[in-house]
């Protein structure tokens, strides 16, 4: 599950000629996105945060150097984001001062993302208690703090972009280091989704992959990616076994063992949905149990769909609607291998 992750790096620079600073960004780097001065402007940021993760530096251009800078006393004049490391482009800023107009520069508190499940409250309030921190307003994050790390929430999945509408607005203060706390976090991310989930047992399923064609390699992907992409849970490992499909008949199946907090009807829904492609043919068969009982696609019916291939079909169109469209492209690419 991919519950946390770093944000952007942020570097303040203060300077006379703001606009001589940015186009020097301009002409040395690859500026991804530019902000200006306006009433929008503190949420246009909140959305750049969102979208870019910590590949990505954050330059914050302003005309005199405070500890805590505020968009509303428009002590900001541009902000920029630069797809570069925060270090590379400090190396660069250094071999160019010359040709800079940089009176001062600073870092500011690092920033760390976590996607929350279940119960909101109570899953911040169990990481409010590791991290020893304080409740604050994500509003206010970039311009009451200079140093420490903030750990901003969203209810929406990491790989993808998170608008401002997305994340919580109360975030978590600390004074602790962020890639201690990334450590910290990562290594307790069960604990914290069962306060979310105010303690739901979790399973353990197993699903089976047939193939008559034993392209098991292919379907065994497809399915990880998608469970993983999906935040459906732990995958505990997978094997070889065999099935009886006759008397004195068995044939060969690949397993994969998921440790899951999610209705077990939800993951149904999905592995029955990858089994078809989106032309509606049938590509491999992924069978599902909890423990000896096995999940049949009748428990997933609509009252309106009740022929398994429209069924399938559905499942699969809603699935593509749920993933990103990065992982949309691996899906079909692997899908392209399939020999049918």
């Amino acid at each position: 599950m991919n519950i946390v992750r770093q944000a952007p790096k942020h570097l303040v620079l203060a300077t006379s000629n703001s606009k001589d600073l940015v186009q020097s960004f301009k002409d040395h780097f690859e500026v991804n996105m530019i902000i200006g001065p306006s009433e929008t402007m503190y949420d246009t940021y909140l959305d750049m945060f969102g979208f870019f993760d910590d590949t990505t530096t954050i330059i914050i251009v302003t005309r005199q150097m405070k500890a805590n800078l505020s968009i509303s006393q428009e002590d900001i004049d541009y902000i920029l984001a630069i797809k570069k490391d925060c270090e590379d482009i400090l190396i660069t800023l250094l071999k160019l001062k010359s040709g800079l107009h940089i009176d001062d520069i600073r870092a500011t508190s690092r920033t760390i993302v976590m996607r929350t499940v279940g119960d909101k409250k109570r899953y911040m309030a169990a990481v409010q208690k590791d991290v020893a921190g304080d409740l604050v307003s994500s509003r206010d994050i970039n311009e009451q703090y200079a140093s420490g790390t903030i750990i901003i929430f969203t209810e929406k999945r990491l790989n993808s972009p998170i608008s401002v509408n997305e994340l919580s607005d109360q975030s978590i203060y600390t004074t602790q280091d962020s890639n201690h706390l990334l450590k910290l976090l990562g290594n307790n991310y069960v604990k914290y989704v069962n306060a979310g989930l105010d303690n739901k047992d979790w399973q353990e399923l197993v699903i089976k992959i047939y193939d008559s064609k034993e392209q098991y390699h292919l379907h065994y992907q497809r399915l990880t990616m998608v469970l993983n992409e999906l935040d459906c849970g732990l995958i505990l490992g997978e094997s070889w076994g065999k099935d009886a499909a006759l008397t004195f008949l068995s044939v060969g199946v690949y397993q994969v063992r998921l440790f899951t907090y999610m209705d077990v009807q939800e993951i149904k829904k999905i592995a029955f949905g990858l089994e078809y492609n989106l032309d509606g043919k049938r590509l491999v068969d992924y069978d599902l149990y909890t423990k000896r009982k096995k999940h049949s696609w009748y428990q997933v019916r609509t009252k309106d769909l009740y022929r398994r291939e429209e069924l399938g079909l559905y499942y699969r169109k809603k699935l593509m609607n749920e993933i990103s469209e990065e992982v949309s492209f691996e899906l079909l690419a692997l899908e392209r291998q399939i020999q049918t």
